[in-house]
């Protein structure tokens, strides 16, 4: 239950670190940033990683938010849909896309490099079988390498925000 908190934990004031951080990328704190606030020790190295994912890696934005929005659904994060759907949807993926991530392996809408990593998503997000001639096909190893950092921080991120219990952003949820 929430009484006027952002999660379970009461709210607590973000670090200047943390600030200077957002800051710096332009971007607001959001409620998983206000949560992870009780540890700033550990968000500044956190928000370094996000942002590296974010905007210093090689793969293609579109890869990386299929990877993040499949492992979402996998974990059961509605917080991290609620945020990467409409960062899917400006990297180029469509709705039909997005509607038929939970049976992509039936679906007609995904290009060859998009299967690989959905498989991959899987692999790490549900322990099915990897497909290493399908990832060799399409991805380098700096890609592959980026992809398994992207899908296991969003695991790590889908848990914390489970455990903490953070409530959906004002503005993104339904």
């Amino acid at each position: 239950m929430y009484t006027g908190s952002i999660s379970r934990l009461p709210p607590v004031a973000l670090p200047p670190s943390a600030s200077r951080r957002l800051a710096a990328v332009g971007r607001d704190p959001i409620n998983l940033h206000k949560a992870l606030a009780h540890a700033p020790a550990l968000l500044a190295p956190l928000l370094d990683l996000i942002h590296a994912l974010r905007f210093d890696a090689a793969v293609s934005r579109g890869l990386r938010e299929l990877m993040i929005c499949r492992i979402a659904q996998l974990e059961g994060s509605d917080y991290e849909l609620a945020h990467h759907l409409p960062m899917a949807v400006e990297s180029g993926l469509d709705a039909e896309q997005l509607a038929s991530l939970d049976r992509w392996r039936e679906a007609d809408c995904f290009s060859v490099p998009q299967r690989a990593v959905l498989g991959y998503a899987e692999h790490l997000g549900a322990g099915a079988p990897r497909d290493d001639a399908a990832l060799d096909a399409c991805l380098n190893p700096v890609e592959q390498t980026e992809l398994t950092v992207t899908g296991a921080t969003y695991i790590a991120l889908g848990r914390m925000l489970r455990a903490l219990d953070v409530r959906v952003d004002e503005g993104l949820s339904d």
